[in-house]
């Protein structure tokens, strides 16, 4: 039991800076920025009221109930006088409950397992997708049924992503936000390069970028990351190829597959982008440094997510510009891509009542009232991100009047988006390295470089990581 504990640990810490996620609001670990939602309404015993109990008696039940303190990790990104007052709302509807709120800046979601391990972890917090398979196996997220049985929103939830995080009938996360990774194009550089549509392949796009290649004026017509969480862009170009980096087998081990074909397919696009000269050729620039270019106006097209439209209108892209359409398809044909996000989760480790009192915070976080309000908020300032809400009966549109470009990819990205690859949060820098040396030498070998890290892989991490999450 010590030795399984130990590797759990090892397999949680050991890789979690490369971690994309999107993410998140995620400048360190791209991933989709947190979305608060709705309040529900509170939920009557009718069948005890109905004779008995005065509505005054329910209100005094309500109040007398044993105090107790949540604490959360937060951050200071998004704080205003908005999330001041709904927060303000939640605690006048729970005045039993007290927040203990603990900043921590970054991805606090990342860190969640550390907290656990060593006994300061909140009794709540969001994560992203990418962490929820390894947060799940080391049984630290306590299994929402019996909340999400009675609450009258649940049904309302898109099953495609309740059952992302449902393992043996047990639910692990509430969704909170989905943001799909797109193809951004921008659309004034396409018009005086003479193209009159994105591309919609690999070598469609290779031609097109040659076109709005602009060296003079400091203008690349095609980026992706070379200097940090490579692996993060690489693993849509293998699905478009046809084939992935690793395979989940049914007991939750992982096989490799760095030497699958689409593997190699997928690694000789990226040396034609870098040896056609349409690629950055400064391979130092990070994320942070690509969405801020492409909203310079100087990044011909690029994966793009629907949570980055905000930013880079910030840097100053013309909003009628800023294109988004599915990636182009590779040899495989496929135009697959990943759907990133997070989800609200509870705390195993905390007491019942502790448990209790943050399903009232969650359910009241991922509310229809609390969401809806969040977006109303948004659209005051301007055009809020094209994200997805992971819920049937609202959508992103019904706040804001979105180009129908959007609205077409947002619906069809639910068709080609997928989880990132397996065990990327423990075993993706292996691959983050060989993309960065097939980049930085287009004459090296993909297939030797991938075997390599592949056998390196299988070496210091593989038995660890299954270890942790065998079923």
């Amino acid at each position: 039991m010590k030795k399984k504990c130990i590797a759990i640990l090892l397999s949680l810490t050991m890789l979690a800076g490369v971690l994309a996620g999107c993410g998140s609001g995620q400048k360190d670990s791209p991933a989709p920025e947190p979305e608060q939602t709705a309040a529900p309404e509170e939920k009557e015993d009718t069948a005890q009221a109905e004779d008995t109990a005065p509505a005054e008696e329910t209100e005094t039940e309500e109040t007398e109930k044993e105090p107790v303190e949540l604490t959360l990790w937060v951050t200071s990104r998004n704080a205003d006088d908005w999330s001041s007052s709904m927060k303000q709302k939640f605690l006048d509807e729970h005045p039993w409950i007290t927040l203990n709120e603990v900043v921590k800046e970054g991805d606090p979601g990342n860190e969640f397992y550390q907290g656990v391990a060593s006994g300061t972890a909140p009794d709540l917090i969001t994560c992203s997708f990418t962490m929820m398979n390894s947060y799940i196996a080391a049984g630290i997220l306590e299994p929402l049924n019996r909340y999400t049985d009675n609450w009258d929103e649940w049904d309302n939830y898109t099953q495609e992503y309740v059952d992302m995080f449902t393992r043996d009938g047990n639910i692990y996360g509430i969704p909170n936000s989905v943001a799909p990774m797109l193809f951004g194009y921008n659309k004034a550089l396409f018009s005086e390069a003479g193209i009159t549509e994105p591309p919609k392949t690999w070598d469609e796009a290779i031609e097109a970028a040659k076109k709005i290649n602009d060296p003079d004026n400091q203008v690349i017509g095609y980026a992706t990351l070379a200097a940090e969480w490579t692996e993060w862009f690489f693993q849509y170009y293998v699905w478009q190829a046809g084939g992935d980096l690793t395979k989940e087998n049914e007991d939750g081990t992982v096989e490799l597959t760095f030497t699958d074909p689409a593997v190699i397919e997928a690694a000789k696009y990226y040396q034609r982008l870098r040896g056609e000269g349409v690629l950055q050729s400064d391979l130092t620039l990070k994320f942070g440094d690509l969405v801020t270019n492409f909203g310079l106006g100087k990044i011909g097209m690029m994966p793009f997510a629907g949570d980055w439209v905000v930013e880079a209108i910030s840097n100053g892209i013309d909003p009628d510009d800023l294109g988004l359409c599915l990636p182009p398809a590779g040899p495989g044909g496929e135009q697959a891509t990943a759907i990133a996000g997070d989800c609200y989760v509870i705390n195993a480790k905390s007491d019942d009542a502790k448990k209790d009192a943050a399903w009232e915070y969650v359910s009241y976080m991922t509310g229809r009232e609390y969401r809806t309000s969040y977006f109303e908020n948004l659209a005051t300032k301007g055009a809020p991100n094209p994200v997805i809400i992971p819920r049937d009966d609202m959508s992103v549109t019904d706040f804001y009047e979105f180009p129908d470009e959007y609205k077409e990819v947002l619906e069809n990205v639910k068709t080609v988006g997928r989880l990132e690859f397996y065990g990327k949060a423990d075993l993706g820098s292996y691959v983050d390295r060989a993309v960065q040396q097939i980049l930085v030498d287009i004459n090296s070998d993909p297939e030797t470089v991938f075997a390599e890290a592949q056998s390196q892989c299988e070496s210091e991490a593989l038995e660890s990581f299954n270890e942790v999450n065998k079923r």
